[in-house]
């Protein structure tokens, strides 16, 4: 009976609070795509996209699926993936939707600073695979090459990123930490990350991601499926590692939404 009564309590938690099955058709972040592609065919330059933590690829192919043909020879995908039999994985089916002058791949993982680190390997194409792991666990460890954005960008001369998506399995605040020179400059317009239990391993929380933020032009969001909200500022209450996506949306690209706004009160709860 208890664990009926908790099961009927954890979905009645979820429906208040927005969650939504981590299905990328369905939980916003097709959404996202769609909205950054509408908002920025009159942008000047190429479209820059990043996919961090891009496994097989699944997420730049919703994207490629939802680019207008007129617009193939002015955007530029990077994709990054350090694992090598997912890399390869990645690179065929790159080969089979898109030519190397719009997507390339790179094997390497994304972080805050540059260098080697071991990786946690739960499966060869696995979307779990992580850089943050703990004794519990035993996965296949490889060693893996990491570099930070900013240093990328410099070394890549991308001047500007429209979209960059981040599923990094709980090291996500560190490549936001590492892009922290990129933020700065305001040469990320939407930066969307991915946040749930595995973000405990790394000692990291939804606050680091407000603080890293504070005094820059950008707001923290919510990916939903048909709109984003909004956050007035942290609040405990958020620390829940449900499964979810969240935004970094510079000021003037929060217009590339149905942005709805909200805040806690007294009684912790949002509206």
């Amino acid at each position: 009976m208890r664990r009926l009564a908790w099961r009927s309590g954890r979905w009645l938690y979820g429906l208040a609070r927005g969650e939504v099955l981590n299905d990328m058709a369905t939980n916003g972040e097709a959404y996202v795509q769609s909205s950054v592609l509408s908002n920025t065919r009159l942008s000047g330059g190429a479209l820059t996209v990043f996919d961090v933590g891009a496994n097989t690829g699944e997420w730049t192919r919703s994207f490629l699926e939802q680019l207008p043909a007129i617009r193939l020879g002015t955007t530029r995908i990077f994709l990054f993936e350090p694992v090598p039999s997912t890399y390869a994985r990645l690179r065929a089916n790159l080969d089979g939707i898109s030519k190397d002058a719009l997507a390339r791949a790179f094997k390497l993982a994304v972080s805050d600073t540059a260098g080697t680190a071991e990786m946690a390997v739960f499966s060869e194409e696995g979307g779990t695979n992580s850089l943050e792991f703990d004794a519990t666990t035993s996965p296949e460890i490889v060693k893996v090459e990491r570099v930070d954005l900013t240093t990328f960008c410099e070394t890549h001369d991308v001047q500007h990123i429209h979209l960059l998506k981040c599923d990094t399995e709980g090291h996500d605040s560190l490549v936001l930490k590492g892009a922290l020179g990129l933020l700065r400059a305001e040469r990320i317009d939407i930066a969307q990350f991915e946040y749930n239990h595995r973000w405990i391993h790394a000692r990291a929380f939804l606050k680091d991601v407000f603080d890293l933020v504070v005094g820059l032009p950008y707001s923290v969001a919510r990916v939903c499926p048909h709109h984003i909200e909004i956050f007035e500022a942290w609040h405990p209450e958020m620390e829940r590692f449900f499964e979810g996506n969240y935004l970094l949306v510079r000021d003037p690209s929060v217009g590339w939404f149905d942005a709805r706004a909200g805040r806690f009160d007294a009684s912790n709860t949002y509206a």
